[in-house]
């Protein structure tokens, strides 16, 4: 299966280059597309009209509209348009397994954040045999390294989620985006593909080109 991951589009999705249906059987999009309902709206719109046979979203925190109306709502919707909304569940398609939580650590009143401490209980539901994983935030150590110096650790990725990581043996790619500076392939000792999927650049002033995974 090929794989095609973008995040944190912030209502541009239209901007963005895509590959081919040709080149690519699944998209992933990990989170913050949109906050209102309009906005959800145009980019569910846009979505669900690309021409790949399998089409995953993932929340994040920007996501307003998403969080305030609930799982069940926006799985129906998404449902019946042909999309795979993920919100610390899991779907197997053709044998690979993907799990997906719009969930990242708590800074400023923004939505599906939580403190590390209670992250853990959205991370026990990922199963031990997840083959692509997709997070809005990252896991410590791994695309989390934030350009501002107003702490003193730059990684703010989650520690427990990292923990979690380390215990899924089947684990061959990592998704997620939120800290728009740490875009692109990050190296893990487990071995699996890290990648910060974060589609704007830290300044907001272009698109990253989305690569392609095989797996």
């Amino acid at each position: 299966m090929k794989i095609c991951a973008i995040s944190d589009t912030h209502k541009q999705h239209k901007y963005l280059k895509l590959p081919s249906a040709d080149e690519v059987d699944t998209i992933i999009h990990a989170g913050d597309f949109s906050s209102l309902k309009s906005s959800f709206d145009d980019f569910l719109t846009w979505y669900s009209e690309l021409d790949f046979k399998n089409k995953i979203l993932v929340a994040g925190n920007h996501d307003g509209y998403v969080y305030e109306e609930g799982y069940q709502k926006i799985y129906d919707i998404c449902n019946k348009k042909g999309v795979i909304y993920l919100q610390d569940n899991s779907i197997e398609i053709d044998g690979i397994k993907f799990h997906g939580s719009p969930w990242s650590n708590r800074f400023g009143s923004w939505y599906f954040m939580e403190l590390e401490e209670q992250l853990n209980r959205y991370w026990s539901m990922i199963p031990k045999d997840t083959d692509v994983l997709i997070t809005h935030g990252p896991a410590y150590g791994e695309g989390d390294r934030v350009n501002n110096n107003c702490s003193f650790d730059r990684y703010v990725g989650s520690k427990t989620l990292k923990k979690t990581i380390e215990k899924l043996s089947n684990l061959k790619l990592h998704i997620y985006g939120h800290i728009h500076e740490s875009y692109g392939l990050h190296p893990t000792k487990e071995g699996y593909i890290s990648y910060n999927a974060s589609s704007f650049d830290y300044y907001k002033t272009a698109l990253n080109a989305p690569l392609v995974f095989e797996v």
